[in-house]
Order: structure tokens, then sequence, then C-alpha cells
């Protein structure tokens, strides 16, 4: 039981860490028409769906503007907020900021939450169903890249979270965990925009040590592959944008960093019972800009995972296919939101997106 409870408290951990990184992401280079104004405000309803917490309702105020008048080559930075409730009674707020400075040598991200959720995880034999519990959560996140030599990009992060969480297979029984990971990121980036890419590419290797000197229980690090290529059809105007990734464990990973299929990778999952210490995806997308704010994606991939803690699942592979509603917020950089709908194997979810999945 105390192995089970062990593996229970970090599950909700990898699930936020997906979506904080989907919730700010754009990648680690690349070029991007600036704002024609220092500053733009767009307040965004937030909505979202899936079979853990339910219908998620919300707010996301952002903005974006430029750091210097005089810097004509950074992008556009972006800064936003994220509230929201949902219909299983949780509740979480989120800042971010991305800033492009010093003619783009610099990218700076930040972000940080606090939150309190009613979820479940899946556990295989003995019990074979999904177990509820609820966590109190509080992170930050940091990450600094720089421009080695053109295209090239190489940065350090840091992220710390802490939980308070009780599991109802045993009441009034609370336990507090504190997470502290270091990661390093090298990315070869020759998209021709950070916020909407029409052509190009962008890879990137990430390398996440947590060790036992910043007070982990098990140390070990976590590496993920990933290469984006694009391709521009009618002129430009539509995207057929392709998607690879690896991810694997070396030592022992803790239950919160195994690898499960959802959000990015593959989208149609939203239960987190496919999870281990590898995963493998390929993925692509295609984006219908029918009108000049709008654009309808069709999307389809397929995973895979290995080391899985139910051996059933290793090798099985795993169908996603959706499309998507996008409605351009800041028109001068192609910055979408939007909605998401996917199925996958005995699953399926609803995705609010903040920019493009990949």
């Amino acid at each position: 039981m105390k192995k089970l409870l062990f593996l229970l408290l970090f599950s909700f951990t990898f699930s936020l860490q997906q979506s904080i990184a989907q919730s700010f992401s754009t990648g680690g280079g690349g070029s991007a028409e600036r704002s024609d104004k220092n500053f733009q405000f767009m307040p965004v309803p937030y909505i979202n769906y899936d079979r853990t917490l339910g219908l998620s309702v919300g707010a996301l105020p952002m903005a974006m503007y430029n750091l210097s008048k005089t810097d004509t080559i950074s992008p556009s930075s972006i800064s936003g907020a994220l509230g929201l409730y949902t219909t299983n009674k949780s509740w979480f707020t989120l800042g971010f900021s991305k800033f492009y400075f010093a003619e783009d040598r610099y990218r700076v991200t930040v972000a940080g939450g606090v939150g309190d959720f009613n979820y479940q995880t899946y556990v295989g034999f003995p019990l074979n169903g999904f177990l509820q519990y609820a966590t109190g959560v509080n992170f930050i996140k940091g990450e600094i890249q720089r421009k080695v030599i053109k295209n090239l990009y190489a940065g350090v992060n840091y992220m710390y979270t802490d939980f308070e969480n009780s599991f109802d297979i045993v009441p009034d029984t609370t336990s507090t965990v504190q997470l502290q990971t270091l990661g390093f990121i090298v990315s070869y980036d020759h998209r021709d925009d950070v916020y909407y890419p029409t052509k190009g590419e962008i890879g990137n290797v990430n390398i996440d040590v947590s060790p036992d000197f910043l007070g982990n229980d098990q140390p070990n690090t976590k590496i993920t592959i990933d290469f984006n290529k694009y391709f521009a059809f009618k002129e430009g105007r539509d995207i057929l944008a392709t998607r690879m990734y690896v991810g694997f464990g070396v030592g022992d990973l803790t239950f919160n960093q195994q690898f499960i299929v959802g959000q990015s990778d593959i989208r149609g999952y939203t239960q987190a019972k496919y999870r281990g210490n590898a995963m493998y995806n390929i993925q692509g997308e295609y984006r219908w800009n029918f009108h000049k704010k709008m654009a309808v994606n069709f999307f389809a991939g397929l995973a895979t995972v290995s080391g899985a803690n139910d051996s059933s699942q290793n090798g099985i592979l795993l169908p996603g296919v959706g499309v998507g509603y996008r409605y351009n917020v800041f028109p001068k950089n192609h910055m979408n939101v939007g909605l998401d709908a996917a199925v996958g194997r005995d699953d399926w979810g609803i995705y609010f997106r903040i920019g493009e999945a990949f």
C-alpha cells in the first residue's frame, strides 16, 4: 500500500507539467513579425473538457508587446494569466511570460501557479481501475536560452513544485512532496516564425536532471528529442505540420516523470491510462486557413510506450485523430487560440489551445 500511495502521489505532476509546457511554448528559435503596436491586450475565454476534471471554464487575458522600440529583430514578447474552475470543483491559476530581447539573442520564460485539483490515476493489477485523490499544488519555472550561432540556441531551466495530497483509499491521510528539476536544452530552429511557422523545421534536445543534492528522493535523468517540419500550401495560406517525438529515462523515473500519452503527444487521451518509462510517437496536422482570422485543423497521430507499469501496455499502438478550430487573436503575429476535439483508443478529450499544438 505504501508503494501504491507513492505512485499515486506523483501522477498529477506530469500532467500538470505537460499542460504548463503546452500553455506557453513557442519553441526555441525562428523569427516573427513584430507587432506594429507597443502593447496589445486581448481577454480570451477559456473552456476545456477531459474525462478526469470534467468541464473547465475560466479566463485567459493575454498581452503582446515589444520590449524595445529600437530592436526590430526580436519577435514580440507575450504575457498572460489563466484562471479556471471545473465541474468536479477543481481550480487553478497560472501566470506566464516569454520575453524576446537583445536582437533575439536571448529568450526568457517564467511561469508560476497555484491550484487544488480533484484528480484520478489509473492503476493496473491488482486494482485494474481508476483511483480518486485531491492535490494542492504550487509551482514556479524559469528558463533562459541564448543564441550560440545562427539557428542554434542553448539554455537552462529550473522547475520547483510542491504538493499536498490526500487519497480516498486512505481517509484522513495527507502527505507533502517537493520536486526540483534542472533542465538543459539545445534547439536547432530554422522556422520562419515562432508563433505560426509556415515553413522550415525545429529540433529540440531536452535533458532534465533531478539530482539528490536538490533534495529529490530518487535522482534520475529524463531525455526528450523532438523534430517538427512545416510545409506551405496554397501560397503559404495553408500549412502541413509534422512531428516526431522520442522520450526516455536514464535511471529509475518516479511515477510523475513517466511519459503519458496525451496533450500534444498524442491528442485523444485524457485519462492518463497509458504511461511508461519511454514514449515514441509521430503525427501530422493540416491547418486550413479558410478565413483571415479563422482556421480549421485536421490532425492524426500514432504513439506507443515501453517500460509501462502495466506490462500489457508495452508496444500497444495508440492512434489519435481529431479536428480543431482556431481564432487569430493577434493578427500581426498570427497568434491563435482555439479548441481541439480528439478521439483515441477507448478515450477522448477536448483541448483548449494557446498557439498551436506543435
